[in-house]
């Protein structure tokens, strides 16, 4: 009966998405460019997981060096409303977890949060006229703006030719809203994929020939302290970890696999801790000798004044950083690069 539900509301979902695509796609509803800024929205069409934090972040590092570029988020699960600066004294209620993750690597970058791109792009634009890019995390379903390239993220070990709209499987949008994409990430892979694989999900991608397709997997770094107190992690059997993220299993391999026998809560995505969760992590942080984390759960645990020092000198998280696998780094590069310059040239001709 359950699974009968789940797929009558997938239809019925799966039937609104369709209708309000065509209705942006024949122009009913309209959309909105910002003629005078290179706007790139990241996304995915599946609910979390594909890594779209880390790939922004990739992102920002290649352009800050030829461009002057701000990052606009909504904020997911954020306590605040409207349009926000993100400051690297902000908590994660304020302006969310991922955008305060991204304002703490980037603390010379503009970062802000806002639900309406279009209004918040122009915010950004007010204040900071000289701003030539900005990347738009999680914006790929945000049709009432039109960016300048559209960056679409599918996670390797959940192919979207085999999934299911929302709630029967994890889709939000259409698969075949991937015409949209200028650039696909096929993100998490093995870092040994094989030639064969990788053309088993070019085929079942089947993208149009403008479409520039790149395989990337996530890379661990060595461990950094949750709280700003110089501290070293102990070389030890003792390991607890806890992860509030989308899809926990790279995480939950890696520390299993460099750990033995580690100590690890699971709990859902952008998870707001209680204060019985709190006090459970204080537990374990007492009967282990070292604590592990990931970056975004960092960002929310750092808020609570519960810990003590001994506990805080134990608390580390994991950073990950995007490789582009095949050697293609120099090729992505270039294309962007050249991109944004190609379309900051032809917009001049528009305003």
């Amino acid at each position: 009966m359950l699974k009968i539900l789940k797929i009558t509301a997938s239809l019925i979902y799966g039937t609104a998405v369709s209708i309000r695509n065509k209705l942006y796609d024949t122009g009913i509803f309209p959309h909105e460019e910002i003629k005078d800024t290179v706007t790139i929205a990241i996304g995915n069409i599946t609910v979390g997981g594909t890594g779209k934090t880390p790939h922004s972040e990739f992102m920002l590092n290649i352009l800050k060096t030829e461009f002057k570029v701000a990052l606009l988020s909504r904020g997911y699960k954020r306590q605040t409303k409207q349009f926000r600066y993100v400051e690297t004294t902000s908590t994660a209620d304020e302006v969310g977890d991922e955008p305060l993750q991204i304002k703490r690597k980037f603390p010379d970058l503009i970062v802000a949060v806002d639900a309406n791109r279009v209004r918040g792009i122009k915010y950004i634009k007010e204040k900071y006229p000289d701003v030539e890019v900005v990347v738009l995390d999680d914006a790929f379903q945000h049709r009432h703006l039109k960016p300048a390239m559209y960056i679409l993220l599918c996670d390797y070990w959940r192919p979207i030719h085999k999934d299911k709209m929302l709630p029967w499987g994890t889709l939000r949008d259409k698969q075949n809203q991937t015409y949209r994409a200028d650039i696909v990430f096929v993100t998490k892979c093995p870092q040994n994929i094989n030639p064969i694989d990788m053309r088993i999900v070019i085929n079942n991608l089947n993208l149009f020939p403008y479409q520039h397709l790149f395989f990337t997997s996530l890379e661990y770094k060595d461990l950094k302290p949750v709280f700003d107190i110089k501290s070293k992690p102990a070389k030890t059997a003792s390991i607890a970890a806890v992860a509030g993220i989308a899809n926990p299993r790279l995480f939950e391999e890696y520390i299993s696999t460099v750990y033995a026998k580690p100590q690890i809560l699971i709990f859902p995505d952008h998870h707001n801790f209680l204060q019985k969760d709190i006090d459970n992590i204080c537990n374990i942080i007492d009967q282990n000798e070292l604590f592990i984390t990931t970056e975004k759960d960092a960002m929310r645990l750092m808020k609570y004044d519960n810990f003590t020092e001994n506990q805080k000198a134990k608390m580390f998280y994991l950073p990950i950083k995007v490789k582009i696998l095949n050697k293609d780094e120099k090729k992505l590069i270039n294309y962007l690069i050249d991109y944004i310059k190609k379309y900051k040239s032809n917009s001049k001709f528009y305003l």
